[in-house]
């Protein structure tokens, strides 16, 4: 009830009693609280269920066990009721009221000046205002006329549509930031103090110059100083930095408006979760673009920092990186963490390069949400050396591909193969995708790389003799391909060039590629099926798999990941995941392949569950053109 949350959700499935019993408490405390109970059950198990939810008190039932079963759905439909038929707008609207004996806190509502409400830490810390005169005006009174004009700028925000605002301002010849926030028919208000001296706590320029205008936060600059002023007293420091691997997509699918509003709604998350800690130990920050900070001074032991700093950063992740909803759209974000410990060092630009190194790993697809680096200074330098190299191998035609065979699993029969990309370094040798993709990245290369080795696959194959003609190839397609509008246009365009065949050519993305993006890779994938092009999802079954995808994509094909297939032989778990996959795709009409394929067990318990294709170093691993072609004829 503290929480004011408006709708619980009770899943009686495995304990029924329990379950009715908890439905009929929850009811009970209900009245004129406008709170839903969502009922889930399983109704083949027990026909009368929903009955007996419906005594209990649900007011919402879904047989979840139903295959058509849409949890958001439900959800949507119990909103709804909350939000029409028992005031749950009324719910929302003092949000924050809960919070009265920790915050600096104000509301009033927009349709009636005299329903209003401040925080007794407020009227505690501003004796002098008269807020049973002045509820709503009272601090404003007490403002020069620069900061009165701030003030209404910041309302003015509020009813152009944004639903929140800051302004600064002093008070009591205290600096703070007055956050605004606007949840439709209420506006509320929390005080952020500033410290009086921007030098305090080591830190300079925490002022009004040192924020970050559009989040909030903390600015780049005055990160770093901290940071090092906390090295150079010697604390140990854990840096956690958040960033979104969507944001380029949704700044193209919604506009440059939208991606700052998330901005902003982030950045007012973070405060919220970082407000209560002493600003001595605890620090949050924008620092570029989509990425965030979390800095804090370590006093625990030594021993645990590490799992505790990735337990800390993903609950950071779930509680500040959820859904944004923007003029009735909700818009998911996929957030990523990387972590750097360091303790003995007074170089906070080698500290911030480590975090940054481990977000980018987490960033890439198939890979831990979080990341804690590993990586020291002659790590850093050779990154560097990497990122700098690689704006000249494209010229220099060090970007290779190799090509690993698919096979056709009961004849055994050469069915094409999969484009893999390789980096021939000049000092370092063969360079695989695994790190080439993330240096590229870092290096905002990604799409020219991309954009090279596709045209580089197609060239290739097209020089296949006349007899290997009904072999197929599948390249990879990144996040940055699918957001570029002109996505079937390029892809179209370099197999016209080449002469490979549209026909013969199969696209494979990344489960997690299609995050946030799942209508705009929907149209870019059905225009170039348009042309034969043939679609898979890679990786299928690593942590992203969403039967939404199977819905909505034109599909042909899923490939299953490599670290389900490792297994398969020993654990029985994997067996079932695989089985189900494989049956899965049967019943919707797509092939399934199976990489990472090693053993000949592994290849027996694919051919008893039904999957057509596998590739993988039983049959051969990744070979260069040359040598594949050689393979290719052998098998012919």
């Amino acid at each position: 009830m503290a929480s004011n949350s408006l709708i619980a959700v009770v899943d009686v499935r495995d304990a029924i009693q329990d379950g009715l019993q908890a439905i009929s408490e929850i009811a009970a405390l209900l009245d004129n609280n406008g709170i839903a109970i969502l009922a889930l059950a399983d109704q083949s198990a027990q026909d009368d269920i929903a009955a007996k939810c419906h005594n209990a008190g649900a007011t919402h039932f879904l047989d979840i066990a139903n295959p058509y079963a849409d949890l958001q759905q439900a959800l949507n439909f119990a909103y709804r009721y909350v939000e029409n038929i028992r005031g749950g707008m009324e719910a929302t609207q003092h949000f924050n009221n809960f919070l009265t004996q920790v915050d600096e806190q104000w509301s009033f509502s927009k349709k009636a000046l005299n329903q209003n409400w401040v925080s007794d830490k407020l009227r505690d810390s501003q004796s002098s205002i008269d807020f049973s005169t002045y509820p709503v005006t009272g601090i404003y009174r007490t403002l020069s006329t620069e900061e009165r004009s701030r003030v209404r700028g910041a309302m003015g925000r509020l009813r152009a549509g944004s639903a929140q605002a800051a302004v600064t301002h002093y008070l009591n010849g205290e600096k703070v930031i007055h956050h605004l926030h606007d949840t439709g028919t209420y506006v509320h208000g929390r005080l952020e103090r500033l410290f009086l001296d921007d030098g305090e706590h080591g830190v300079t320029g925490n002022g009004w110059a040192g924020r970050d205008l559009l989040s909030g936060l903390r600015n780049g600059s005055v990160a770093r100083s901290w940071i090092r002023s906390r090295l150079t007293r010697g604390d140990r420091l854990v840096l956690i930095i958040l960033g979104l691997r969507n944001f380029g997509i949704i700044n193209t699918a919604y506009g440059r408006a939208v991606g700052d509003e998330i901005m902003r709604q982030i950045g007012q998350r973070l405060m919220a979760e970082t407000m209560n800690a002493s600003p001595d130990s605890c620090m949050a920050a924008r620092i570029d673009g989509q990425n965030f900070m979390v800095a804090r001074v370590w006093e625990g032991s030594p021993d645990d920092e590490a799992e505790k700093s990735i337990d800390y950063a993903e609950q950071l992740l779930v509680r500040n990186f959820g859904p944004v909803t923007i003029k009735g759209r909700d818009i998911g974000l996929v957030a990523r963490a990387g972590i750097a410990i360091e303790h003995g060092s007074s170089d906070e630009a080698l500290l911030i390069r480590r975090a940054i190194l481990a977000l980018k790993e987490a960033m890439v697809a198939g890979a831990s949400p979080v990341k804690v680096s590993g990586s020291t200074k002659a790590d850093i330098m050779l990154e560097q050396q990497l990122e700098s190299d690689l704006a000249h191998a494209l010229d220099r035609d060090e970007i290779a591909i190799a090509l690993q065979p698919q096979i056709k699993i009961d004849t055994g029969q050469l069915v094409g193969a999969e484009a893999l990309a390789r980096w021939n370094h000049p000092k370092l040798g063969f360079l695989g995708a695994d790190l080439l993709f993330p240096v590229a990245e870092r290096a905002g290369l990604m799409k020219l790389l991309s954009a090279h080795i596709h045209k580089l696959a197609f060239v290739t194959a097209a020089k296949w003799p006349s007899s290997l003609s009904f072999l197929r190839l599948s390249v990879n397609v990144t996040a940055s391909d699918l957001s570029d509008g002109d996505f079937a246009a390029n892809i179209m365009r370099n197999l016209t060039r080449s002469g490979f065949p549209a026909e013969r050519t199969t696209l494979e993305i990344t489960e997690s590629e299609l995050i946030g993006n799942l209508l705009s890779a929907a149209k870019h994938l059905s225009a170039v099926r348009e042309y034969g092009v043939r679609i898979a999802i890679d990786d299928f079954g690593t942590g992203y798999s969403s039967l939404a995808y199977l819905k909505n994509l034109p599909l042909d094909y899923l490939k299953i990941d490599s670290g389900l297939t490792k297994d398969i032989s020993g654990s029985v778990k994997d067996q079932v995941v695989v089985k189900s996959i494989i049956k899965m795709a049967h019943s919707l009409d797509l092939a399934v392949i199976a990489e990472g394929v090693e053993t000949e067990a592994q290849l027996k318990i694919l051919t008893q569950q039904g999957c057509k294709y596998y590739q993988g170093f039983l049959q051969s691993g990744p070979i260069s053109p040359d040598e594949f072609e050689i393979f290719a004829l052998r098998s012919n």
